[in-house]
């Protein structure tokens, strides 16, 4: 069987500076603009090309000993994190501590200096830490939500209402709510209860705040 060769790009290249102890992403200038919108203290996933494990030989390479002690039993590579694969693709979690133009500071990683980076990702709880939510991906409306600062709100679809007479308010899950990677769910008593208290908070802002919060509105 022939496959159709992928193509995959280098968007920038993972750097080390020895003498400094710094870890870093150089962003190639063509793709500068891609990381407008992080911040540092970010967490974020670092998908990267493991070009030196990229030979015929190594994606040949199907069972590995883990963490290349042979007193472990052979293990497929997809039970592992062994750089030998079919395609060297590398997976990092990794905090941002400072962005200086195309520059990306982050934790140390055991990748080599001028590893290309493929793809970069901004890390969500909500997919990277699968757990049990009372709101299943399918039920999220996901093309109604809002961005708001750091605050992501997720309304709940409101099929099957007919559904509901026997739910309470305390009961029924109404949205998902992230605030930077951290996501929760809030019920529909939880969501009145919120909104409530950001009235309470709008309410106390300064007159001349809310003077100038309404011209904005114009």
């Amino acid at each position: 069987m022939e496959f159709e060769p992928l193509k995959i790009v280098p968007l920038g290249y993972v750097r080390k500076d020895e003498e400094l102890h710094e870890t870093f992403i150089e962003i190639l200038p063509e793709f500068r603009g891609a990381i407008d919108g992080l911040r540092e203290g970010d967490w974020i996933k670092l998908v990267l090309w493991f070009h030196e494990s990229d030979t015929p030989a190594r994606r040949r390479v199907l069972k590995v000993h883990p963490y290349g002690n042979p007193k472990n039993p052979l293990t497929g590579v997809f039970a592992t994190r062994s750089p030998y694969r079919p395609n060297p693709i590398a997976l990092y979690t990794v905090r941002v501590h400072r962005i200086d133009e195309n520059r990306l500071y982050i934790d140390w990683i055991d990748a080599h200096d001028g590893t290309p980076v493929v793809d970069i990702k901004i890390f969500v709880e909500r997919y990277d830490c699968p757990k049990e939510v009372p709101i299943e991906e399918r039920e999220a409306h996901i093309r109604e939500g809002r961005m708001i600062g750091e605050v992501n709100i997720i309304p709940r679809r409101s099929e099957h209402l007919d559904e509901l007479e026997e739910v309470s308010p305390g009961e029924y899950d109404a949205l998902i709510l992230e605030i930077g990677p951290k996501t929760t769910t809030l019920t529909a008593k939880e969501l009145k209860d919120l909104i409530e208290a950001l009235k309470e908070v709008y309410d106390s802002l300064p007159v001349e705040i809310k003077d100038k919060l309404g011209e904005l509105k114009c």
